[in-house]
């Protein structure tokens, strides 16, 4: 068997691999669940009445602001794991906002009216946000991007609670600069870097 069988067979993913990169992806969603479980328990606990818990159990502020924290914490240190599935989620969300848009009401609870407005603006920083998800999946995050993505995530659900009320979606607006913000700071310091390494050896010889 030649060198160029040998090298073509081994860049061919065993079934190994393949078993383990699906048991990954799975090990991911599962974890992403138990995330978005943790944010509903604290946003719950924070903001949620005695109506949302079973007989005897009181919110408490306190320990719903420290699952948020833990919450928090968990999504900037794990960011790019999970950054390849991102992209994912904010097509989902761009298809919920032009449904919202075209029936007038939110996707999932169809008594709260939301006027075109606000689901348009809505759809726009949607949108915008998917697209600019697709570079942050090809490259490594830096803190400014995990602050940017965390600060969205936050507003997604204030702007949800500004929807509802017919307010206009100013924390969307705020979640989507920030996001916006992240990606043009990146293509600065891309910029920067050419230069940067160009201008390194003339200093060494120098």
């Amino acid at each position: 068997m030649g060198r160029t069988q040998i090298g073509a067979m081994s860049k061919n993913p065993t079934t190994e691999q393949e078993v383990k990169s699906g048991f990954r992806l799975a090990g991911g969603w599962l974890l992403g669940i138990a995330w978005f479980g943790l944010v509903l328990w604290g946003i719950l606990e924070s903001f949620g009445t005695d109506a949302n818990f079973s007989e005897g159990h009181h919110p408490s502020r306190v320990l719903g602001y420290v699952v948020l924290g833990v919450a928090a914490a968990i999504f900037v240190a794990t960011a790019n794991r999970w950054k390849r599935v991102f992209p994912g989620i904010m097509l989902a969300a761009t298809l919920g906002s032009l449904l919202e848009l075209e029936q007038g009401h939110a996707v999932n609870n169809p008594s709260v009216l939301i006027p075109r407005w606000i689901a348009f603006l809505q759809l726009v920083v949607i949108a915008g946000v998917t697209a600019l998800s697709f570079t942050f999946k090809k490259r490594s995050l830096n803190i400014v991007d995990r602050i940017a993505l965390l600060a969205f995530a936050a507003s997604i659900y204030v702007g949800g609670n500004e929807a509802t009320r017919q307010e206009f979606p100013l924390a969307l607006l705020v979640g989507g600069a920030c996001v916006l913000a992240a990606w043009g700071y990146d293509e600065v310091q891309r910029r920067r870097r050419p230069k940067d390494s160009s201008s390194h050896p003339n200093h060494v010889m120098a």
